[in-house]
């Protein structure tokens, strides 16, 4: 693609803008991440094609990487050490997301205040790091390099709704300003196509693609959804973010409709991964190969039927789905889980299941193992794999039930 002058041009204000953005950092501390003048960030426009787009990402990344620098210089440090890992935040997600009395006392000030040192210059957050303390000058902002930050596994989502109700609650601008730049963040993310990678600034391989594994998109679409349709959780956001998200969720809602994979003519749901420029299905790690994947097509269907007004293309995208997930039940079977095995267990009361993939081409269960290979029974995986990962799930059910309501 052919770097034009006015992208060109466009990169040259977007360097200034975070060489600004980098003086402005300079002043904060992990204690304290309010910033005393405005954040040039917030001047930045989603790209609108790809060179401008990967010019904001490896400028972005260079602004992460440069603000733990100057911790270490301040500090005398020679080498950045890591958090605390933990499996989630280290914090109790649920309870700081939807408990507005916890989020409203005194511990969940504390938790607020925590989670300010552990944003990136860049406006998110990481996974698999415990935030439940203050990050130290001179830590890095996660434990693992490949999403600081990123969407993966509920990060930055999570944390954008603790920071709004932080804000909500404590009246203070630092909550605001953090749960703002986070949403900056998100929808800077956003691919001109519509679809966002899993981490973002860009790491490459198969996190640049279009990732709704795990519910990425689908969280990312919540809090879009919510700053574009007036949510009163979010009355804090300025006019200009607002219209953005407006914006940015047409884009995603386009992106929805192209992605949807088509077999013999006909819509059926969603890959795991896309590829973020022909919008194909594509693998992931080495058990997640190219299927159909049907947890997190529920989420995005279940998304979709809370819009206000869908159009018409996405109304359609609604019913197909769902016609998919009829015709794909499996009754009479429970999945067993726990200290033995997981398996297919007979139980003529059990929900109906799905599995988690589908071969787009056969129409059946398949599932992968660590070395690449890919079969149509869960018996044939590694006992490790089949016991690491989740091969069925009931959520497609829980789609099919609101679609009931939502066509009356």
């Amino acid at each position: 693609m052919t770097f034009s002058r006015v992208n060109a041009a466009r990169g040259l204000t977007l360097a200034a803008l975070l060489l600004a953005a980098s003086g402005c950092g300079a002043k904060n501390t992990p204690a304290d991440a309010s910033r005393a003048e405005p954040d040039p960030l917030a001047k930045l426009q989603p790209a609108q094609d790809m060179a401008a787009y990967r010019a904001m990402s490896d400028l972005l990344y260079k602004l992460d990487q440069e603000a733990i620098q100057r911790e270490l210089t301040e500090t005398g440090q020679e080498k950045s050490t890591k958090p605390a890992k933990d499996k989630l935040f280290g914090f109790d997600a649920t309870r700081a997301v939807h408990d507005r009395d916890f989020i409203a006392s005194g511990e969940g000030k504390a938790l607020a205040d925590s989670l300010l040192t552990y944003q990136t210059p860049s406006g998110g957050w990481s996974k698999r790091t415990n935030m439940s303390t203050p990050r130290k000058p001179g830590q890095q902002f996660g434990t693992e390099k490949d999403y600081v930050p990123t969407f993966d596994n509920y990060a930055t989502t999570t944390q954008f709704w603790v920071m709004a109700n932080a804000c909500n609650a404590h009246q203070d601008s630092r909550y605001c300003d953090s749960a703002s730049r986070a949403l900056s963040l998100i929808l800077l993310a956003q691919y001109p196509n519509g679809g966002w990678p899993q981490s973002f600034p860009l790491r490459g391989k198969y996190h640049d693609d279009i990732t709704f594994n795990d519910d990425a998109i689908a969280n990312l679409l919540k809090v879009v959804g919510a700053a574009a349709e007036g949510d009163e959780r979010l009355a804090f956001l300025s006019d200009g973010l607002k219209a953005q998200a407006k914006h940015s969720l047409v884009r995603a809602l386009d992106m929805l409709v192209a992605t949807q994979v088509e077999v013999d003519g006909e819509p059926t749901i969603w890959g795991a991964q896309h590829d973020d420029e022909t919008l194909e299905p594509t693998s992931a790690r080495a058990f997640e190969p190219v299927a159909l994947a049907t947890s997190e097509s529920a989420d995005l269907v279940l998304f979709l039927m809370t819009l206000k007004n869908p159009p018409e293309n996405i109304r359609k995208a609604i019913d197909s789905a769902n016609r998919w997930f009829e015709k794909h039940q499996i009754h009479g079977l429970r999945y067993r889980r726990g200290d033995e095995l997981p398996a297919l267990i007979p139980d003529d009361d059990a929900d109906p299941l799905w599995a988690r993939f589908y071969d787009i081409e056969s129409d059946r269960p398949v599932f992968g193992d660590r070395d690449g290979q890919v079969y149509f029974e869960l018996e044939k995986i590694s006992a490790e794999r089949r016991a690491g990962y989740g091969w069925y799930t009931e959520r497609p059910y829980k789609a099919l039930k609101e679609y009931r309501k939502w066509q009356q």
